[in-house]
């Protein structure tokens, strides 16, 4: 069995300075749940939202979550934090091993443009394995709008997808709903944690390779674990959920090459839509 525990942290948070505040609740999930093996935390949990508290990787903060990280033996993903590289910024999870090791960190792919200005996407994806239990892959807030990052990587073998996300808009219930279509159409676990308070509205979900929901915050400050099983993922990409759809082999192979991503592929539509940049004002 390849069972695996993953507490949220679904905190009111500041505007900035919460680090104090995210060690206390690492500590007290471990003590509240001693058999919990990851603790993940919400988008942009330590600083807030202003790329000048960015700052190189490795850091400090990232420095103090891996210190975390080794005094509680557990696996951290603590949100993520502006990383400044050169002249760019990005908006970066580290992922972090209960021995305090950097073993991966993952740039945002898709930044909320034209509203997260001044931050560059990353350019790869990004998956790690647990040793004994399985593959996770990891993801980032408006990451979960685009169905070609979850696909990409189950094709990389990934058994869960982390996506720590911080949504204070009216479209939170639709990435609700993409966070369910993402687990289902490709056979896999969904973690999403988002903040409470001041900068998000909650909602925390995970759900389940058939795209069942396994928990669903409400919207204030929670903290909740879960157990789950990865063989799970095994089963229901081999059987299909309940005994239905095998999705990931009628994808695997079916000869189909889809014209959006065919090299030099353009589309009259897609050049027809203009600038990315903030709507203006309309009277319509």
């Amino acid at each position: 069995m390849r069972k695996f525990s993953i507490v949220g942290l679904q905190l009111e948070l500041a505007r900035d300075g919460n680090m104090a505040l995210l060690a206390e609740q690492v500590a007290i999930a471990k003590r509240r749940f001693p058999w919990l093996d990851m603790i993940v935390a919400s988008e942009l949990s330590c600083h807030g939202v202003s790329t000048e508290r960015a700052e190189p990787l490795p850091g400090p903060s990232e420095e103090a979550f891996a210190e975390l990280a080794r005094q509680h033996g557990v696996w951290l993903i603590p949100g993520t934090l502006f990383e400044r590289d050169g002249d760019k910024v990005y908006n970066t999870a580290p992922v972090i091993n209960p021995a305090g090791e950097i073993v991966a960190r993952f740039r945002k792919i898709y930044p909320f443009y034209p509203y997260e200005e001044g931050v560059t996407g990353g350019t790869e994806l990004c998956v790690f394995d647990v040793p004994g239990i399985g593959r996770f892959g990891l993801s980032i807030c408006y990451d979960i709008w685009f169905p070609e990052v979850t696909r990409s990587l189950a094709w990389m073998g990934a058994d869960v997808v982390i996506n720590p996300s911080l949504t204070n808009t009216v479209d939170r219930d639709v990435e609700l709903a993409l966070v369910r279509g993402g687990a289902a159409s490709n056979q896999l676990y969904v973690f999403n944690v988002n903040g409470a308070g001041k900068l998000g509205w909650g909602r925390s979900i995970v759900c389940g390779p058939g795209g069942e929901i396994l928990y669903q915050a409400g919207t204030g400050q929670e903290v909740f674990a879960l157990e789950l099983d990865l063989d799970d993922v095994k089963r229901v990409r081999e059987r299909g959920w309940n005994g239905l759809g095998q999705v990931l082999k009628s994808f695997r192979d079916h000869p189909m090459s889809f014209p959006p991503y065919e090299r030099g592929a353009r589309s009259a539509t897609f050049d027809a839509l203009g600038p990315l940049k903030k709507p203006d004002k309309t009277n319509e």
